[in-house]
């Protein structure tokens, strides 16, 4: 089974053309060959086993974790067996005093992915105990990725540390509605459009870590979310 083999067909004018390219091949065929990294190969393109029209939020992460069997193609999670990483128990402090949420096999994020939260990372792979090894591998094609789905598909975007924000500018220009200034009331003011990808920034969740009052912690990501989602007519995601 190729690796390939799990992309849905609605991403296929995209990673056809993209997987073809030099730059690619050379990774492919030459550096990854070479080296132990995460996920394993089958795993690389998970995130695109959904198509992109169920697409409802994207939730993007930087690299896949770089330790032994933690990786899952999934930005942020874990398997059900690893112990939760510093990033993923902010994320469920955030929770707990934002939503009602699911408790079970919760470190996965298969729920959110079957939901139509694109867990996607800015690179696929990462070299074993190098983080952030095979960024510039990816960051062109993750450019065009984030365009192709802002186009076909305007949805919400949690963008999470300045690394994950640069990627705005890849948007369609005229599509992009910066969600700020808002609070609990206000957000369900929110101008509606089919047409908007909706921008919600905030701190890196592992920056709470190391400083208190980092900027993630009280964001309100999963709230204004879900406020966005029933303006336009749509399901809530039970986080």
């Amino acid at each position: 089974m190729s690796p390939f083999d799990i992309i849905h067909y609605s991403w296929h004018p995209l990673i056809k053309r993209e997987m073809n390219t030099e730059a690619f091949l050379t990774f492919r065929n030459e550096i990854l060959p070479n080296m132990l990294y995460y996920p394993e190969k089958l795993k690389i393109f998970r995130v695109f086993c959904m198509p992109v029209t169920d697409i409802r939020v994207v939730i993007l992460g930087q690299d896949p974790y770089h330790g032994p069997g933690q990786a899952t193609g999934l930005s942020f999670a874990v398997n059900s067996n690893i112990s939760m990483p510093p990033s993923l128990r902010i994320i469920q402090q955030e929770l707990n005093d934002e939503v009602e949420w699911q408790r079970e096999s919760w470190r996965t994020l298969e729920h959110w992915e079957k939901q139509g939260v694109f867990l996607l990372n800015t690179a696929l792979t990462v070299e074993s105990g190098r983080p952030g090894s095979h960024l510039e591998y990816w960051e062109d094609f993750t450019k065009k990725v984030i365009y192709f789905i802002g186009y076909h598909n305007p949805c919400i975007w949690m963008l999470w540390g300045q690394k994950a924000q640069r990627f705005v500018a890849n948007l369609p220009a005229k599509t992009i509605f910066n969600v700020h200034g808002y609070d609990d009331k206000t957000i369900k003011q929110i101008p509606n459009s089919t047409d908007y990808n909706y921008i919600l920034k905030a701190a890196h969740p592992a920056a709470e870590v190391y400083k208190s009052n980092a900027g993630f912690l009280g964001c309100n990501h999963f709230k204004f979310a879900n406020e966005i989602l029933s303006l336009r007519g749509q399901k809530s995601i039970n986080w």
